[in-house]
């Protein structure tokens, strides 16, 4: 018995030997086909400017004439603004706006495809202040109404270049009256505006003799007349009439508008861009520019001619 328990155990070593060579066998042969090795990656991003602005669309209802228009009014999302996202490769550090605006006088028409709608715009963002028409365009009247203007202003002074009419500016109008140098050409000249606004209660100032007498000068390269005002205790604007005198245009944050960039309209109170609150905005950053709605009094009801709203940015 003794002799077959040593032979067992024997064969028992010998199993267990072979068992641990084999498995360091198959370890060795694993070992044997492991390798690694390492690759640099190298990538170098061209200087692109892009830029995504959502949302694609802003829709305003329930909103009257005089009223503002803002996220409780807007429909689509309850959006208080847009998003400008800077999907390029360079910093962006300009930013600025332009708006549609009608042809013709919309006014007394009766017809609200005549109103563009993005002519009522108003932008801000959390740096400026003020929220500020992008390029807010009037047309003259023909009728100074009750108004004392330095000219009586008929439909025949108008003709000739003797402008009356109103910024109109939600619930709020101010009336500015304009004397060109020379007949039909509204390119130099004076402009006079009022100092507080017309309301639904109140009646403003309806005297413009007695207020600051703005000088219009011509555009250094444009048939354009320009200066600066500040409405009532709101926001500066530069103001750009056309040599032909058929409009007048009030605009801040638009530095294509006829006037930005001249000593006429200084940056810092006409504002050609608006401020970025991260200055710059980085790649995959994102800005948020806070857009409402000022819908003039005398606005017919139904839906207005859509309009747009164009978003530029520079490095």
């Amino acid at each position: 018995m003794k002799g077959e328990k040593t032979a067992i155990g024997i064969v028992i070593a010998v199993l267990l030997a072979i068992a641990i060579i084999t498995v360091n066998s198959v370890d060795t042969v694993n070992a044997a086909f492991e390798a690694n090795d390492t690759v640099t990656i190298s990538i170098n991003i061209s200087q692109i400017a892009m830029v995504d602005i959502n949302p694609s669309n802003l829709s305003y209802q329930g909103i009257g004439p005089g009223d503002v228009g803002d996220n409780n009014t807007e429909v689509i999302g309850n959006y208080s603004g847009i998003w400008v996202e800077n999907i390029g490769s360079v910093n962006l550090t300009k930013m600025w706006f332009n708006t549609t605006s009608p042809s013709t006088m919309p006014f007394g028409t009766g017809n609200p495809n005549n109103y563009d709608a993005a002519n009522m715009i108003v932008i801000y963002n959390d740096t400026t202040g003020n929220f500020s028409f992008v390029n807010r365009v009037e047309f003259p009247e023909n009728d100074s109404m009750y108004i004392t203007t330095t000219n009586a202003i008929s439909a025949s002074q108008t003709g000739q270049g003797y402008l009356f009419g109103r910024f109109r500016n939600a619930s709020n109008e101010y009336f500015f009256e304009f004397e060109p140098y020379a007949v039909t050409n509204c390119s130099n000249g004076t402009l006079w505006i009022s100092d507080t606004a017309k309301t639904i209660t109140s009646t403003g100032d309806t005297d413009l003799t007695d207020n600051t007498a703005l000088t219009v000068d011509q555009h250094p390269t444009l048939d354009f007349g320009i200066t600066e005002v500040q409405v009532g205790d709101g926001p500066h604007y530069c103001v750009a009439i056309p040599g032909n005198c058929g409009y007048v245009m009030f605009h801040r944050w638009n530095a294509d508008a006829p006037g930005a960039g001249t000593s006429y309209c200084s940056n810092t109170n006409g504002g050609y861009y608006i401020n970025s609150t991260t200055s710059p905005i980085f790649p995959g950053q994102v800005e948020q520019a806070y857009v409402k709605v000022y819908v003039p009094l005398g606005t017919p009801y139904g839906p207005l001619k859509q309009g747009t709203l164009t978003v530029f940015v520079q490095e």
